[in-house]
């Protein structure tokens, strides 16, 4: 069964790559939220980002989102920012026992 996961892709060699301006706009606009619980050297679920994602809000109430988030969000986050280059899929090969 494969599973897919999702990095964040906006560094490369220990430095921030460069982006369109309407894709750093957009990660401080709405796709902050999701940038900031992706991982760089590991993979994550979607599921996974939704709860890193509530976590995060619970730890930082100054960011003004409430809970409980919006799932539709998150994933529209992600798809931007999957097609900005800023997050990549793996997909990855689960035994399922």
């Amino acid at each position: 069964m494969s599973q897919v996961r999702y990095v964040r892709a906006t560094h490369e060699n220990g430095r921030f790559r460069p982006f369109p301006s309407e894709a750093y706009q957009f990660w401080r606009e709405y796709g902050w939220i999701v940038g900031e619980v992706l991982r760089l050297e590991q993979g994550t679920t979607f599921a996974e980002i939704v709860s890193a994602c509530e976590e995060y809000l619970l730890e930082h109430p100054e960011s003004d989102m409430l809970l409980p988030l919006n799932e539709q969000h998150l994933a529209w986050c992600l798809i931007k920012l999957l097609d900005y280059g800023m997050a990549v899929p793996i997909v990855a090969t689960v035994d399922p026992t």
